[in-house]
């Protein structure tokens, strides 16, 4: 046995005697070995978002901290979301569909001085069917390979109740108009897996973003002709408008947009620089409305400003850290781009006029306190 085989051997009989003995003589016997949430083995859930609804889903927003699996020579191969109470399997992901497991090191960055980490983080969102019964109570089974033993080693823990007493904020549309996509936000990918480690403490502000752009009749393109030209966008110097009554505490109008898909503007000094001109109105209540890639010189409001619901506000743009003209919008607790908690929301009235690709006429449905899942074409006539 090599010196690197007998190290992982060692470390993992440790985390063995940290789980349970009966649970590894049961291991020998069946080649799996299950253990509940305890010692090495630990599965907390450390953020426990209010549920809110799309046109398809209630979606079940959480985030999950774990210890250092790898460093017990376990390779993780499944994790399996359930109904804690009827142990219903609600959601699988395997390998090659895991949400963004942040571990260390973490990549560098040249603005934010990342902690080091002594745990792994990734968030889900659960979405359950609209015709379906909630879970009561919400559990985490997380499959891995022993790659030393060549067992199967099961974990179980993280589990949690759902805040469905509480509602999600409910806001205007900060566009107006039709063939808009918002994307990005009732996913268990970009935005809502982005984690900030600073200072010891675990930023979420873009945990629920969504960027938006508008389609062409085909519900297929989002520009026409050079991509590297803001104009060929179809969403590009639309019109920006206020989602709730607020006051503007902070605000930039003053940065160079990018050239379509080009990145060529691209200065970045500080964090809030990938926001390039932006916009943060506090709505009331702990909630902050930011508003980011804004045309430069086209806002209308400035810090200390008082907005009404609907006022119209600036242009969309293609600022700061942006592919192509678009909004990037978001709602924290605070008014720090990443060092807030990113809070859930959903939109007053939108209608549904198609879906990505599918240029056939359906029959307009309209929602209300809703938000939208990826693929569909909305309008807000």
């Amino acid at each position: 046995m090599t010196v690197f085989n007998l190290i992982r051997m060692k470390s993992f009989i440790y985390f063995l005697a940290l789980i349970t003995l009966p649970g590894f003589l049961q291991g020998c016997s069946k080649r799996t070995t299950e253990y509940s949430n305890n010692g090495a083995g630990s599965i907390q859930v450390i953020i426990n978002d209010i549920p809110f609804k799309t046109n398809e889903f209630l979606r079940i927003p959480f985030a999950l901290k774990t210890w250092e699996w790898k460093k017990n020579g376990l390779s993780l191969r499944q994790i399996n979301v359930l109904d804690d109470v009827t142990r219903e399997v609600l959601a699988t992901y395997n390998t090659g569909e895991f949400p963004r497991i942040y571990s260390d090191p973490l990549p560098g960055n040249p603005i934010l001085a990342w902690d080091k980490l002594y745990s792994y983080y990734f968030s889900i969102q659960l979405p359950v069917p609209l015709n379906k019964t909630p879970p009561v109570r919400i559990s985490q089974r997380l499959v891995f390979r022993d790659t030393v033993s060549n067992n199967d080693v099961i974990v179980n823990g993280g589990v949690f109740t759902p805040r469905y007493g509480e509602t999600p904020l409910a806001i205007a549309s900060p566009v107006k108009g039709t063939k808009w996509m918002f994307f990005n936000q009732s996913t268990n990918d970009y935005h809502f897996y982005s984690m900030v480690f600073v200072g010891g403490k675990i930023g979420t502000g873009e945990r629920f973003a969504f960027d938006n752009m508008q389609v062409d009749d085909a519900y297929d393109k989002f520009y026409h002709g050079d991509p590297t030209q803001n104009s060929a966008y179809f969403c590009y110097r639309d019109s920006l408008f206020a989602v709730a009554d607020g006051e503007v505490i902070a605000s930039r109008d003053t940065v160079t947009e990018n050239d379509g898909n080009t990145h060529n503007h691209l200065n970045l000094k500080a964090p809030i620089d990938y926001a390039g001109n932006y916009m943060i109105i506090n709505i009331g209540n702990g909630h902050y409305a930011m508003y980011a890639h804004c045309v430069k010189n086209s806002l209308k409001v400035k810090a200390g400003d008082q907005v009404k619901e609907g006022d119209f506000l600036a242009l969309l743009g293609n600022s700061g850290n942006s592919d192509a003209p678009h909004l990037h919008f978001q709602v924290g607790d605070s008014p720090d781009f990443f060092m807030c908690n990113g809070l859930p929301f959903v939109l007053k009235k939108f209608t549904k006029i198609g879906e990505w690709q599918d240029p056939r006429p359906i029959t307009p449905e309209v929602y209300h306190n809703t938000m939208n899942e990826q693929k569909i074409v909305i309008d807000f006539k």
